[in-house]
């Protein structure tokens, strides 16, 4: 049996402290869609066609997630254009097509995997495999920032363009909830900002570490919320 879904409080473990308290000026919130790029997300480009010929069990549950998150991520798309809210992607890869402007740690990183599997972690800004996938792709008024690094507040100038833009609360989805996002959603509460993160709208590779992710962030971080609960928000 499936564990419950992750999205209040009362659903995670017993905790002593207080959880993350802040109210939300909606007026004042931005949609932050973080790495869901071909490479990580697409069904056949790719990370998803090597993990289903070398590990399908991780492809089975991984496909069945995003074609779950990746809808929700849309609907609150949706939800945030209507209401002319702002929405911001990320797109997670190499500045530079030999990757030499990565960490030394992605650089070897990347450097074992295409002798494992014959493909890279991580794909350079301009190939396919970094471009955001179809399904949420941005509009051209929208900010679109490439990264380098699991967070954007350690690789880019989001934080001050975020201010500029008058946000004080990020409402996250994407992947990899224990990785990017999780980074992410870490770094943003350390600078002040509301974080929410969408349950249902992020996806990783094993639903243990999904948990576990979320279970941290929403101890100290973030509020974990869903994808309705979020809409109904907006709406009110």
């Amino acid at each position: 049996m499936s564990n419950p879904r992750i999205d209040s409080p009362d659903s995670l473990p017993d905790w002593v402290l207080p959880w993350p308290s802040f109210e939300v000026d909606w007026s004042r919130a931005g949609l932050l869609v973080i790495d869901y790029q071909n490479y990580s997300s697409s069904t056949h480009l790719g990370m998803v066609p090597m993990l289903s010929q070398r590990y399908p069990e991780v492809a089975d549950y991984y496909v069945g997630r995003i074609q779950k998150t990746i809808p929700n991520t849309r609907r609150l798309l949706d939800a945030f254009r209507k209401m002319q809210r702002e929405v911001i992607f990320t797109r997670h890869g190499c500045l530079l097509a030999d990757g030499r402007d990565l960490v030394l740690r992605r650089q070897r990183r990347d450097s074992d995997a295409r002798e494992q599997s014959d493909q890279p972690t991580l794909w350079s800004k301009g190939s396919p495999e970094h471009e955001i996938v179809a399904e949420l792709a941005a509009l051209d008024d929208e900010l679109v920032i490439d990264k380098n690094a699991s967070s954007p507040f350690n690789a880019t100038g989001i934080d001050q363009l975020v201010r500029n833009m008058g946000l004080e609360t990020l409402v996250l989805t994407g992947m990899a909830t224990d990785m990017c996002v999780e980074t992410t959603a870490r770094d943003a509460a350390d600078r002040g900002y509301n974080v929410i993160v969408v349950e249902d709208a992020v996806a990783t590779f094993f639903e243990e570490h999904h948990r576990a992710a979320l279970s941290a962030l929403g101890r100290v971080y973030a509020q974990v919320w869903s994808t309705d609960r979020v809409l109904s928000a907006l709406e009110d």
